[in-house]
């Protein structure tokens, strides 16, 4: 039995961005130390700071946010990483809408949450740096893959 024919691929240079990859790696790194810290923060908070009375249930659901954030933050890196490695405009596309549902959950542990202390915003704010540095190297990427000419059929 023979192997299927290789799949036919784009001739020319590589179009993928070795700067967004690296950013991608990091912040997948990143994202794991920030998860941990966040809870660790939690922890500290329901310990030491004031959640009385209803204000007590928030800290359930800011830190069950903190899961769902991961898991947003997770997928969206790997979208990324899956669309810049294979060099497809799509899965690109999907991680640029992901960091702004992502943005906006660093957006609400920065600035809306019941308890904002300084680690929160250096947390968040590094998260957000790297959403932004991500968003910022995926569009000319998109835009190559974009006019790019398409693999031929051989």
């Amino acid at each position: 039995r023979q192997p299927p024919p290789p799949r036919p691929c784009r001739q020319g240079a590589m179009l993928s961005s070795l700067p967004l990859q690296i950013v991608i790696f990091f912040d997948t790194v990143y994202a794991f130390l920030w998860a941990i810290a966040m809870l660790v923060l939690f922890a500290w908070k329901g310990a030491r700071l004031p959640y009385e009375g209803q204000v007590r249930s928030f800290l359930g659901l800011e830190v069950a946010l903190v899961f769902v954030l991961l898991v947003i933050e997770l997928s969206r890196l790997f979208m990324g990483e899956r669309g810049n490695k294979l060099e497809q405009a799509t899965p690109l596309l999907v991680f640029v809408i992901l960091t702004l549902v992502a943005a906006l959950g660093n957006f609400y542990f920065l600035y809306l949450q019941i308890f904002v202390t300084r680690a929160d915003l250096i947390l968040n704010a590094v998260s957000l740096a790297f959403q932004g540095l991500g968003v910022l190297l995926a569009i000319p990427t998109l835009i190559t893959f974009r006019r790019a000419p398409k693999a031929v059929e051989q």
